[in-house]
């Protein structure tokens, strides 16, 4: 089993599950709508592949298209002035992180007056 975030590789994960599964240890089960691999979510943004499918992870038809440049806010749990604007609904233009940081836990888009980080999960990336 490999972890890979639910960003990785440009997938269209589509969770299968209603309701999380599992009575020791949580998880929800997911599949691309592009390739149809399979994979489970222990931890949020954060998909565990088999070994078997692993080569299919790189080769997903998803990861073909254009890194997105937008993202729509799904749902937002920070609180505080730089966060206002983000409600569920709005469209936001994702921007490149700030001077030391990185994206690996989310998408930043700017706030009121700084940039700030939306976790993943609170967004899905926006086609028009």
């Amino acid at each position: 089993m490999q972890i890979f975030e639910l960003s990785y590789g440009g997938h269209q994960w589509e969770k299968q599950n209603l309701t999380t599964l599992g009575i020791n240890k949580a998880y929800d089960l997911y599949k691309c709508k592009c390739c149809g691999i399979k994979g489970k979510s222990y931890h949020l943004g954060y998909i565990t592949v088999r070994e078997c499918d692993v080569k299919k992870i790189a080769k997903c038809c998803g990861k073909k298209r254009n890194r997105p440049t937008r993202l729509k806010v799904t749902r937002c749990n920070a609180f505080g002035k730089e966060f206002s604007q983000l409600i569920p609904g709005s469209i936001h233009d994702i921007i490149s992180p700030p001077q030391g940081e990185d994206n690996s836990r989310g998408e930043w888009v700017q706030g009121v007056s700084e940039p700030v980080l939306l976790l993943a999960g609170e967004y899905e990336y926006w086609e028009e």
